[in-house]
């Protein structure tokens, strides 16, 4: 028996209301409901806007007495034909009232939610074709359940199972019907978020409210951002860390300035790609502590007379000495220490002087940044606290064939689809065994719902004239596109601009393990049947699973349509790259995050 859900009386933290007593309206009038009706104006309708805020200006003034239930209830509602709704309030006193009279067979109870299947029947407490029971932790809340089996009456009771089997019911609900090929049309999941001060903004889902919230809660940057970064070029340019960390931020709308060296190059300041170099006129012909002391002089000349910075980025010890007084955020980059640079030989006295300068100028910083294996060394060869030494990915790799930017619209005007449209991709054979006439038999429910979707079946096979036909006779066929074979490139442009791979197999197709490893590159969302890659996908975590019939299709697809932000982040949740390493873009974000993380003063401020 699950520990987790062992109980003696149960103590839920419910809070003690005290009921406010309040009369009737016909005894708080003082008059009898006709005469009311007699004096009563007319006024004009009002519209919704008036409504909303008549009824905001009142909850805001008044908020509403807390209500205590004078018994015990529980809900059931349909949601798709294998996923129902339950919620309950159960009282404590009842709670405490049973336990007394059970005694000492109340201990390690159970609370639970109690499902009949009471299809076709007239239900007397014992007849049911099956029982369900699924665990419940609290005397308050909502939550949902899967049936093994659509078309079923399913009745639902709140209680607590003793240890000798017993079931104690607290409350029943009404039998409620879930169908075959269609759900509730209370699907609307979305939510909004009223803040502290009364401040609304659009959440999303309301089932992911600790997904907003967590986010909410995550220290953002204010935007844009002066930032500028201090490097001593090497013999190939630009170090590659700091060059395609300044695109990156430069590309998210930062200002980007970077002070290095001239070597001989113009003196001028110059653009490209959006950053702004600044050479400095220093030749680094001395030793390392001679040319940080040049560039560190280059550099505060140049400072003199430039706006501000939000943020300064020093790449290696020898541009610390740089706007070391300059009261800015401050991270430094280090790819190397000078023990380790050392390889095990005695130091020199240059030597030690270095480790000194390298101990100075971290500890005048707020955030330093090494590889992964440099870090534990750098705690303790700069006597530094951990919190401040961060281990930082200083290599990336650029931007492959599913990442490279690709105008969408214009793949989609290829196949003769608006680019705006919405797009549902299905890769594989046209073969009953692929259940892609499933697809177009869910289409016209998707379509009186979603009526820019569109439908693409990459393929060939012995169905396409059906389905071809099967399209017309239906009325949908302007939403589906039969593209035939298709190789390479064009399959995987296609992938990228839809929104979700569908795969509605009634068992295992060859190859169909490639197809959802294309979808996980591209990071779209795959919506399969348990008769299909289901050891593939994670239900709403990287996709959907679902049944093999016209009704489960359209509940899938209605799923990631009417919540994007969803979708896109099961997509997110199954991209896979080709290497370990991360890409730029992954590593600027991380970068980003880190500054929010340390750096207070540069983040938004809840005004």
């Amino acid at each position: 028996m699950d520990a987790g859900i062992l109980m003696d009386t149960p103590n839920f933290g419910l809070l003690d209301y005290v009921s406010p007593g309040v009369l009737s309206w016909e005894e708080e009038i003082g008059s009898p409901q006709r005469e009311l009706r007699m004096t009563l104006p007319t006024f004009p309708p009002l519209d919704a806007e008036t409504l909303r805020r008549c009824a905001w200006e009142i909850g805001a003034e008044k908020p509403a007495d807390a209500y205590v239930p004078a018994a015990n209830h529980v809900g059931l509602a349909a949601v798709a034909p294998n996923q129902g709704f339950a919620h309950w309030r159960i009282r404590p006193e009842w709670v405490d009232e049973t336990a007394q009279q059970r005694g000492g067979a109340w201990h390690h109870c159970r609370f639970v939610l109690r499902l009949y299947d009471v299809s076709y029947i007239q239900f007397n407490g014992f007849n049911a074709h099956r029982i369900q029971d699924e665990p419940l932790g609290g005397l308050c809340g909502q939550r949902f359940f899967h049936l093994p089996h659509p078309g079923t009456t399913q009745l639902a009771e709140v209680g607590f199972l003793l240890r000798s089997g017993e079931f104690i019911p607290a409350a029943r609900s009404q039998a409620v019907s879930f169908g075959r090929n269609f759900w509730s049309s209370n699907r609307d999941a979305s939510a909004l978020y009223v803040d502290e001060r009364g401040r609304i903004e659009p959440a999303g889902n309301v089932w992911d409210q600790e997904h907003f919230l967590r986010e909410r809660r995550r220290p953002k940057l204010r935007r844009p951002l002066r930032i500028a970064a201090f490097a001593l070029a090497n013999g190939d340019g630009l170090p590659p860390f700091l060059r395609e960390l300044a695109l990156q931020q430069s590309a998210l709308g930062h200002e980007v300035h970077i002070f290095l060296p001239a070597c001989g190059a113009p003196q001028s300041q110059q653009e490209n790609n959006g950053i702004r170099y600044h050479p400095l006129p220093i030749v680094p012909n001395g030793s390392p502590l001679e040319t940080a002391q040049m560039f560190a002089h280059a550099v505060e000349a140049h400072l003199q007379d430039a706006p501000s910075f939000d943020l300064l980025h020093h790449h290696e010890w020898m541009t610390g000495l740089a706007a070391a007084r300059l009261r800015r955020p401050r991270i430094l980059s280090l790819t190397s220490l000078e023990t380790t640079r050392r390889n095990g030989t005695p130091p020199t006295p240059l030597s030690r002087a270095i480790e000194e300068a390298e101990r100075s100028i971290a500890r005048t910083v707020s955030c330093v940044l090494t590889p992964d294996w440099l870090r534990e060394r750098a705690i303790a060869e700069l006597g530094m606290d951990g919190i401040r030494i961060r281990s930082f990915p200083m290599e990336g790799r650029m931007a492959n064939e599913w990442e490279t930017p690709l105008d969408y619209g214009q793949v989609k005007g290829e196949i003769g689809v608006g680019p705006l449209d919405r797009l549902v991709l299905y890769v594989g054979p046209l073969e009953h065994s692929a259940g892609v006439d499933l697809l177009v038999e869910a289409l016209p429910t998707l379509l009186r719902r979603t009526g820019n979707l569109r439908l693409a079946f990459v393929g060939a096979g012995s169905m396409y004239g059906h389905l071809e036909q099967r399209a017309y006779q239906l009325g949908v066929a302007y939403a589906v596109r039969l593209l035939g074979h298709r190789e390479g490139p064009q399959v995987k442009r296609l992938v990228r601009a839809a929104e979700a791979l569908v795969l509605p197999s009634r068992c295992r197709v060859p190859f169909d393990d490639a197809v959802v490893d294309l979808a996980r590159k591209a990071g779209r969302p795959v919506v399969t049947t348990h008769g299909g890659p289901a050891h593939l996908v994670r239900h709403e975590e990287n996709g959907l699973l679902t049944y093999d019939n016209p009704g489960s299709m359209v509940w899938a697809l209605d799923r990631l349509l009417s919540d994007p932000a969803h979708a896109e982040r099961m997509g997110r949740n199954g991209k896979r790259n080709d290497g370990s390493i991360q890409s730029w873009s992954d590593v600027t974000r991380y970068y980003l995050d880190l500054c929010a993380q340390c750096f207070p003063e540069l983040t938004l401020t809840d005004t």
